[in-house]
């Protein structure tokens, strides 16, 4: 990440508040419900410009596009990639067994339409086309706005890995290393992208 000499450069974690119209037709998503793919396009490029335009208002420095497009910060992979089936289950624990407290804190605010479905196969990422239409959506809502830098999130292998329950390699490293591998697909196509600002990969 860039840094100033003359300022605190002011950025935030990646997810902002969804319009409701775009939340609509993601829960209706979510929910299996039949949806139109183009509307819902339509509202996520509306969506990224008007988040975009007002972070610059805010004086973020460091901007992005709120996971418009995503229902989770971390479920959104479901839809990317394969090897994820079945009913939702309730996140894994993994290491938040040893701060119970936060984990009842946490876990409640998980909303009952994030689908977070266990991993019955093998993992590989296919949704290059999802990938790039919130980089094109992302650098075009930044081109109206002057940011010292532009960064899009992408979930982290371990937070997948906490709320999609592993069923089919056997071992939680498995499991990671498998997840790393597939989704250094999103991480180099956004570490690629590069333009109009540096883009970074801000992992959770």
């Amino acid at each position: 990440m860039k840094r100033s000499t003359r300022r605190i450069l002011t950025t935030h974690t990646g997810s902002l508040p969804r319009p409701q119209d775009l939340l609509a037709i993601i829960t209706a998503k979510e929910a299996g419900e039949s949806y139109d793919r183009e509307a819902l396009n339509a509202s996520v490029r509306s969506a990224v410009n008007e988040i975009v335009g007002k972070q610059a208002e805010a004086g973020v420095d460091v901007i992005n596009d709120g996971e418009m497009s995503k229902p989770g910060y971390s479920n959104y992979i479901k839809d990317r990639m394969t090897g994820f089936g079945g009913e939702s289950r309730p996140p894994q624990l993994g290491d938040l067994r040893d701060f119970p407290e936060y984990a009842t804190r946490l876990f409640p605010s998980v909303s009952s339409i994030l689908k977070t479905p266990a991993c019955t196969g093998p993992i590989s990422y296919q949704a290059i086309r999802d990938l790039n239409l919130d980089i094109t959506n992302l650098k075009e809502a930044a081109l109206r706005v002057k940011a010292e830098e532009v960064f899009m999130s992408a979930a982290s292998p371990g937070v997948i890995s906490l709320f999609f329950p592993d069923h089919h390699y056997g071992s939680h490293e498995a499991y990671l290393a498998a997840l790393a591998d597939a989704m250094k697909t999103e991480y180099q196509a956004i570490h690629e992208a590069g333009w109009p600002y540096p883009l970074q990969v801000y992992q959770r």
